[in-house]
Parts: structure tokens; sequence; C-alpha cells
């Protein structure tokens, strides 16, 4: 697909041509991505009043959720694996939260200037680790995965908007990724399996404690959609197939 590029409103104009285009060029996946970002608006119901800073992190998974979903679509991949990892880190504070809801386990005031001591997350962590292993492991093991690709530039993450003709003498620096259907697919299914890695471990925490309620679907819906999760994985992992070609 050729995309013009020359100004701002050809790269407004882009972004909404790639979304509007998604669920013809992804089909199943991009469906699976919405209907985890359809689970992540509707599975609770209420939440105790004194957990609101479990609410203000959930918020942010949220929020990271769908730009990470709209990068991917809109084809930039580096962004759309920051915004997981900001998803996975507002994830595990959120999920810190449910069980512990002093404020002081999140920052605290340094000559007037709230900050969030590296103790802090330290704490957070071996919390996590101790007490809900699977959960903190996964976490653990997706912000890894970011941590050795896009979250640092690489060459390999340069040549996404480049490209060089030898023979006519010139290169190209597109805005947009040079499209690619299986990356974006491979990306669509990562960003809902880390919401249900998240929603998965909120469950597990909130089974002891019952500040949150639960949409009554939950558990239903959950395992009907990591059911298609699960199947997603498989195909990617034959590889491309002729739908998918490489560009």
């Amino acid at each position: 697909m050729s995309l013009k590029q020359d100004t701002i409103q050809d790269l407004i104009d882009g972004e909404n041509m790639l979304l509007a285009e998604a669920k013809e060029k992804y089909g199943e996946y991009h469906t699976h991505a919405l209907d985890f970002g359809s689970l992540l608006s509707s599975f609770l119901i209420s939440i105790d009043s004194d957990r609101f800073i479990f609410a203000a992190f959930l918020s942010q998974v949220r929020k990271d959720y769908f730009l990470a979903l709209f990068s991917a679509l809109r084809l930039h991949h580096v962004q759309a694996g920051m915004n997981i990892r900001q998803m996975l880190e507002s994830g595990a504070w959120a999920a810190y939260a449910i069980g512990n809801p002093e404020k002081e386990k999140f920052t605290e005031e340094i000559y007037g200037i709230l900050k969030t001591p590296d103790r802090l997350e330290t704490a957070r962590n071996n919390w996590l680790s101790q007490n809900y292993t699977t959960g903190s492991d996964s976490i653990k093991n997706q912000k890894g995965i970011i941590n050795k690709s896009v979250a640092h530039a690489s060459i390999i993450y340069a040549f996404k908007t480049f490209r060089f003709d030898a023979k006519a003498g010139k290169f190209e620096t597109p805005f947009f990724d040079f499209e690619d259907r299986f990356h974006v697919k491979t990306d669509l299914w990562f960003i809902a399996n880390v919401a249900l890695g998240l929603v998965d471990l909120f469950y597990g925490i909130n089974k002891e404690r019952n500040v949150i309620k639960f949409s009554p679907t939950f558990v239903k819906d959950l395992k009907s959609l990591e059911i298609v999760n699960i199947r997603l994985k498989k195909e990617l992992s034959k590889g491309r197939s002729s739908a998918d070609p490489r560009p």
C-alpha cells in the first residue's frame, strides 16, 4: 500500500485510512484485540473507595492498551511496544494496589516533590513475586521481550522506516513503517495477551480480598478470549502464510 506522506495532513489522512482498513486486513487478530479492549472497559462493576490507587493505575492500563492497539494498526511498531511497556508497568502497580492501598507504598515527598524511589518499585516486585509468582513472571517476561527489542534504538528497527535502493541511488525514510501484515498481527496478538495476563492477575489477587466487584460474566468471557488467544498464538507460530507475504 502506498500512503502519501508529504504533509502533516497526509499523515493524518494516512493514519485514518489505516484504521479504517484494519478489520479487512487483519481479520480475527483485529477483532480479538478489540474484544480485549471491550473487556478492559467492562470487566468491573465497582471498586471499593479505599482502592482508588488501583482505579488510577487501571485507567492508565486502559489508555496504554488502546494507544498500543492504535500504534500497531497505524504501522508504528516501536511506539506500540513502548505503549505496551507502559501498560505492563501500570498493570504491575494496579495489581499491587489491590492488596496494598496505602499511598506511602507508591510515592513519597522529597523536598516538596513527589517521587517514586526505586525501593518502592522493588517492594512491589518482591510482593508480586512472593505472592503471585505466575502473574509476576508473566509481567517480567513480557517486559523483558520489550526491553531487549523496541525499548532501545537499534539498527534492526531503524530499517522499519528506511529502505535503500542502490541501483537507483536513493533511499526512503517514510513516517509509517513499511507494511508487514504478519508483524502487525503479531503485535495485535501480543497486546491482547498482555491484557489477558493482567486481568487474570487482578482477579486472582482480588479473590482473597473482595475489594473489587467483577462482572458476573467475567470468568466466562475471559476463558472464551483465552481460547482464541491460544489458537491465534499457534497460528502465528507456524510462520507466514501466503496471505502474509513479506513486502
